[in-house]
């Protein structure tokens, strides 16, 4: 009797067996299709001005790092970084783009002192060893959201090409003559964000081609975080010095 018993649980514990295993492989197959299907894991279409694919909404990361020094080479990284909008001469923004230079006031506010943000600063400098038009590129990204600020791009002869390609995919350009100067800039507005295209001569009478694209957005949004932070900071100090005495 205790044979049969024996045979009974044996083959109890075996479909057990079975039943727990097809489970585990029906988890797995779920979990690894979550993972590649979770929804938003989907590679976001760049909104606004582009440069190599990243735009507006696009973020930071080791895999774009990694495809960006396919393109133009050996990267610097630095973090914690001074921010400076100006472009071309002292009062350019003031008098043309005055939302950038309210923007950059508040960046660089108080005046005159040393302000550093939780900021992702990549440049390039051997772009010219990978076959592109770019002899310099400066690319800053907030490192509270991942997002881009601005991108900076300096060219030399071929820029000439660049707006034209920038042309045929945002339109014609408006055009700014600089003041009292030997210069002009072409700009382009995609949503919010901005590029723009200065020209002038370098000394030996080379057009130099200098390309700037502000993330508006993302600046004002690493303005709010800051202002969050700072607020944040100055009421814990005022909870502390209620609690010390």
């Amino acid at each position: 009797m205790s044979f049969f018993k024996n045979k009974k649980f044996q083959a109890s514990a075996a479909v057990i067996s079975v039943i727990v295993l097809i489970l585990i492989v029906v988890l797995v197959n779920y979990c690894s299709k979550r993972e590649i299907y979770e929804p938003g894991s989907e590679t976001k279409e760049p909104e606004g001005i582009t440069f190599f694919n990243l735009g507006e909404n696009s973020e930071f990361s080791n895999d774009v790092r990694d495809k960006l020094k396919n393109r133009l080479g050996s990267d610097a990284i630095e973090k914690w970084n001074t921010l400076d909008l100006t472009i071309n001469y002292a009062g350019f923004l003031q008098n043309f783009f005055p939302q950038l230079h309210e923007i950059n006031e508040k960046l660089n506010s108080p005046p005159g002192e040393r302000v550093e943000h939780n900021t992702i600063k990549l440049t390039y400098r051997y772009g010219r060893k990978r076959n592109v038009p770019f002899d310099y590129v400066e690319l800053v990204f907030s490192n509270y959201t991942k997002r881009p600020l601005y991108f900076y791009i300096k060219s030399k002869q071929e820029g000439s090409n660049i707006i034209d390609v920038v042309t045929k995919k945002y339109g014609k350009a408006k055009t700014v003559h600089w003041v009292d100067k030997k210069g002009k800039s072409l700009y382009w507005e995609s949503g919010r964000s901005i590029l723009i295209i200065s020209i002038h001569d370098d000394r030996y009478g080379n057009p130099e081609y200098h390309t700037m694209i502000y993330y508006v957005p993302n600046l004002e949004e690493l303005l709010s975080r800051e202002r969050q932070k700072s607020e944040h900071t100055e009421e814990e100090i005022e909870k502390t010095g209620k609690t010390a005495f």
